[in-house]
């Protein structure tokens, strides 16, 4: 049986060097990513940071007292992270309100209420697995995450401590101790590793895979409590110069990292071994002196100030670089950067002054831990109710708009939508500034297919049927989201013409030979799903024409245009006539184009992208055409864009709902002109 009772340092110099460069690694990283594009790590010291200090701070108690003390120990918690963090929501709350457009209004509700509730992590994790809101404009409050997934950690290891300390375990805490962070450590790095490398995107956020990271500084904490009990440091008995290199090797590592890492690696995963591991070797070096010491950096009062405020400056950091890309409509420049860098820095000492250290010092929150928790409790409480309002502002706009909507779209004036390409796409008809579908609920403006439409991962394109069963006449819809978003114009076609209508579709499989980077990577599965569409397809027997259509600018590990031409080429042989889509032009904007019609009502010419930006960079579909003769090849550009530009709002309708998924409602007022233009080319493949 052990003593963890020794004294250790409270205060470490090194440790809060080793924030100073965790929270500037993330700062520059979201200011420059090109310059730092693996400064994400700093997340990562920074959770084995917390893991080292908690454990140490939970392993002194218990061995002094006999106990943890839970309602203190969250007591501290409170004190310590929740009156910064609450302050930013509150501020973030009030400045979207106030200065963002109101199409963000919701979202940035429902994150202000997960991160009032330390579960923002989680949400982002749902977030990142629906297609549909994969590419939802960044959160202000989005960097919660990593205090979700820290104060959830919170509330279970100290239960290991105290099972250890309790009842039976009590004769072999060491031995129980050990096991019990080992034991969660491995199954969560392994965990880690399986969902990194099965291409799952929840794994960056989620608890069960960052566990493992904050295990590892509670695992050095425990090894450094036996050491201190005999007077030992951890490394005691390595020469001084020998410690020195092995923290210069340590940060080697993850400069290294941080300069070579990037969003395309797993992570975290076993590629999180390096800074993990180079954080705790870091901390288990402690103060380092002589030769090749590092100690005249780290106790300079630039590093210590940065590494004292660097929690409130991984809080105000964030919502600057959103609240400014959302305000001018880009990425900050190189001088915009060193501004908001100076701008948070001002505003985390200001923070760290007035709220962090007079809060977790009130005397009022310092007699009685019961006391503090149900004060942090309520003002929870408050802040997560506070994040209903900006969804209940939008709700009651979108209540007055979705009227206006409704009675404009029962009742379209001439050239509604697509139909105002005769007068040269319009922005607006008449006096009539409303939009259709309405701003704040464009998103949800797609097919209501269900499982019609299979997600990435899915191993298949689920087959439907619409329109008569007992057509003479069947056609069949193709592809992935680009496909889909066709559907209203697809099915006016067959309602027009009585035919039935089979679909096969794929969110980011575009129906293909060749394979996609992303599906090598194993984020998504497309190819089985394409060789058992091609099955059912010639099987079928009364496919009479297949329309495809595909997102333009994914990448393939190889000839994109050849694996386009052979798939058609096999249902060509097979007696199937194949017509190809040419893809849809989408907005060069940096947020949607509903966003910044929400903020620019009476001047949309803002939201046109030139039309040769708006064109994917090379027409894969008619090189694909010219390998394959056969199919034929229907540009519809003209439908979307004049010779010069290529408008967000046409004749009142919003045309893409997302960055660039047209809206179902531009959809339906394009469907005439679709029909008489693709109408000829089906007609001439049925008669042959």
């Amino acid at each position: 049986m052990s003593s963890f009772a020794a004294p250790i340092r409270n205060f470490r110099p090194e440790i809060q060097a080793l924030r100073a460069l965790a929270v500037l690694l993330v700062v520059v990283y979201h200011l420059e990513p090109r310059i730092l594009p693996g400064g994400y790590i700093g997340v990562d010291i920074f959770l084995v940071i917390s893991g080292f200090l908690i454990t140490s701070h939970l392993l002194r108690e218990a061995d002094r007292t006999g106990r943890i003390d839970l309602l203190s120990f969250y007591a501290g918690r409170v004190r310590r992270i929740l009156p910064a963090a609450l302050l930013v929501i509150v501020v973030v709350v009030a400045g979207t309100l106030l200065l963002l457009p109101s199409t963000l209004w919701e979202s940035l509700g429902i994150q202000a209420v997960a991160s009032a509730l330390s579960v923002q992590n989680w949400v982002l994790a749902a977030s990142s697995v629906d297609y549909l809101a994969a590419e939802e404009a960044p959160s202000a409050l989005q960097h919660f995450w990593s205090l979700g997934v820290e104060e959830q950690f919170y509330l279970f290891w100290p239960l290991l401590v105290v099972a250890a300390f309790a009842g039976p375990l009590r004769r072999w805490r060491t031995s129980a101790l050990w096991i019990g962070f080992s034991a969660t450590a491995l199954a969560s790095l392994a965990y880690s590793a399986y969902l990194g490398f099965s291409g799952d995107p929840s794994g960056y956020f989620v608890t069960t895979t960052r566990v493992w990271e904050l295990a590892a500084g509670g695992l050095l904490a425990l090894v450094a409590a036996q050491r201190a009990q005999t007077g030992r440091r951890i490394l005691e008995g390595i020469p001084a110069v020998l410690r020195n290199v092995l923290v210069l090797f340590a940060l080697a590592a993850l400069a290294g990292a941080a300069f070579t890492y990037s969003g395309d690696i797993v992570f975290p995963g076993v590629a999180a071994l390096v800074p993990v591991l180079s954080t705790v070797l870091i901390i288990a070096a402690e103060r380092t002196e002589g030769l090749l010491s590092l100690h005249p950096v780290v106790d300079s009062g630039p590093i210590q100030w940065v590494g004292a405020v660097s929690y409130s400056l991984y809080l105000w950091h964030w919502p600057l670089i959103v609240f400014a890309a959302q305000l001018t409509g880009g990425d900050p420049g190189p001088l915009e950067s060193v501004g908001l860098l100076a701008l948070s820095l001002l505003l985390a000492q200001l923070s760290f002054r007035y709220v962090e250290n007079p809060v977790r010092r009130w005397p009022t929150l310092s007699r009685g831990a019961g006391r503090t928790v149900l004060a942090g409790a309520a003002a929870v409480g408050l802040v997560a109710t506070l994040g209903f309002v900006p969804q209940q502002a939008q709700s009651a706009l979108a209540e007055k708009q979705n009227k206006q909507a409704a009675e404009l779209t029962s009742n379209p004036p001439p050239g509604f939508g697509a139909a105002s390409l005769a007068q040269g796409m319009p922005a607006y008809l008449g006096e009539n500034r409303q939009i259709v579908p309405t701003l704040s609920e464009a998103s949800g403006d797609f097919p209501q297919l269900g499982d019609c439409v299979q997600k990435p991962q899915s191993t298949q394109a689920k087959e439907c049927e619409f329109g008569n069963p007992s057509a003479k006449t069947t056609i069949a819809l193709v592809g992935d989201s680009h496909a889909t978003h066709w559907y209203q114009a697809v099915q006016a076609l067959a309602d027009a013409n009585d035919w039935k209508l089979v679909t096969y579709l794929k969110d980011s499989c575009p129906f293909s030979k060749a394979q996609r980077t992303a599906e090598a990577d194993g984020s998504i599965s497309c190819s089985e799903a394409n060789r058992e569409t091609a099955r059912r397809l010639a099987e079928r027997g009364d496919i009479d024409v297949v329309l495809t259509a595909n997102w333009a600018e994914p990448s393939y590990t190889s000839d994109a245009a050849r694996g386009f031409a052979e798939a058609w080429s096999e249902l060509e042989d097979a007696g199937i006539d194949v017509i190809s889509l040419v893809d849809t032009p989408r907005p060069a904007l940096k947020g949607y184009a509903r966003d910044c019609l929400a903020e620019n009502p009476e001047n949309p010419q803002r939201c046109v992208t030139p039309r040769d930006k708006a064109l994917p960079p090379g027409d894969v579909t008619g090189e694909a055409g010219k390998l394959e003769p056969r199919v034929q090849v229907l540009d519809l550009t003209d439908q979307f864009c004049t010779e010069e530009t290529c408008p967000s709002l046409v004749g009142n309708v919003l045309v893409y709902r997302d960055k660039h998924h047209v809206s179902d409602t531009y959809m339906r007022t394009l469907a005439p002109d679709f029909i008489n233009r693709i109408q000829p080319l089906i007609d001439r493949d049925l008669e042959g």
